[in-house]
């Protein structure tokens, strides 16, 4: 496991030991574990609705059969596209997020929670994906780690399917914006740790939109089907959700 990782899972793990629905989502009024469970997994039902009604005048994914909710946390997502899919295989870097997750959806059969350690998407095959969803994952990723997932997203991806994943493409223009811009995040930790009054702290990461179009030239039967701003990272960041399609053979 290289460093980068390593840290992540250090940090993901204490996360999810400590307080996992709001590690998920950061609402001020949730922290301490007063995220209701119902509550938060509504969330993710209307998240996943919402995006595959956007693909769905696309004729978007062609199949069904098998998603995959990268960075899965505590499976809100996996058991809203469980209710769509065939299959669903949730990964994380967390066991303790793994762990919340099988809890939380020991009821949903079609669901399969992973441990994933390694850079790769590892044990999952080649095309053999329908629709790949990342959202308020790799905004937490260093640049160049974050991007070979991407690569992964494209390697997994079936034809006809589609990859539908956001991340942080910069910094506002306001006071907050220019804070983040200014003081990298080993700066920015100690007064994380101090405003959530918690030792590890999840840190944000921008990933250079030129950078995955470069990606994803590379790679001829890879099409950019929409790039839509995302309010979902918080204030101070530009977020950028982009729906990628393999395109059928032909």
């Amino acid at each position: 496991m290289n460093d980068d990782l390593a840290r992540l899972q250090q940090v993901w793990n204490a996360l999810g030991r400590d307080d996992p629905l709001w590690a998920v989502l950061s609402s001020g009024d949730k922290r301490g574990g007063r995220w209701q469970i119902d509550e938060f997994l509504a969330t993710g039902r209307v998240e996943i609705e919402n995006q595959l009604g956007a693909l769905a005048p696309h004729g978007l994914p062609v199949s069904k059969r098998t998603a995959l909710d990268f960075g899965c946390g505590a499976g809100r997502l996996t058991r809203a596209l469980a209710a769509h899919f065939e299959q669903v295989v949730g990964l994380d870097v967390s066991p303790s997020m793994i762990a919340t997750a099988r809890r939380l959806n020991a009821d949903v059969a079609n669901i399969e929670f992973r441990e994933n350690l390694s850079p790769k998407l590892d044990g999952v095959a080649d095309a053999s994906i329908d629709l790949v969803f990342s959202c308020i994952t790799l905004q937490h990723i260093p640049g160049n780690l974050a991007l070979g997932y991407i690569e992964e997203f494209c390697r997994v991806l079936a034809p006809g399917g589609a990859a539908v994943f956001q991340f942080v493409s910069g910094f506002s223009d306001d006071w907050r914006g220019r804070l983040h811009a200014w003081f990298p995040n080993r700066w920015l930790n100690p007064l994380r740790r101090l405003m959530w009054r918690r030792w590890s702290v999840f840190e944000m990461h921008v990933l250079s939109e030129q950078r995955v179009r470069a990606l994803l030239d590379r790679h001829a039967d890879m099409r950019l089907l929409a790039d839509v701003p995302d309010g979902s990272s918080g204030v101070g960041w530009l977020g950028r959700r982009w729906y990628v399609v393999r395109d059928p053979a032909r």
